[in-house]
């Protein structure tokens, strides 16, 4: 599986996004939220977060200014909510470290979509 599978496939999943003509994901700020989340679940780090309004970039943090790894996302949701709180119309994409192995084992990281018949059970 590819990087690019696996973030539109599995990590952005039935999430609010659109993607601009330069194949970046736009994600309005709860959707973003989630994206932070289900990638601390699953071992995917982040080395910046963008934050747009307007479909243009307003700001980009990164993992370093923060002095925390890429893989220690508690600096993302600080960045997120810098800015979530401050704005409503902010849009968020990132950009994602996904290690080999776990495109490789991708398929166990599915996030999990209840049917119909199990909500009403």
């Amino acid at each position: 599986m590819t990087l690019e599978q696996f973030l539109t496939d599995i990590l952005f999943k039935d999430l609010d996004h659109k993607v601009t003509e330069d194949g970046v994901h736009l994600f309005p700020s709860e959707s973003f939220r989630e994206v932070i989340e289900r990638s601390m679940k699953n071992g995917v780090g982040m080395y910046k977060v963008l934050v747009w309004k307007k479909d243009e970039v307003e700001q980009v943090l990164t993992h370093d200014q923060f002095l925390k790894k890429a893989t220690d996302l508690r600096w993302a949701k600080t960045a997120y909510f810098q800015f979530a709180r401050e704005d409503a119309d902010y849009q968020f994409s990132g950009v994602f470290k996904v290690s080999e192995k776990l495109l490789q084992r991708a398929a166990l990281f599915v996030p999990k979509v209840k049917k119909k018949d199990e909500e009403e059970e």
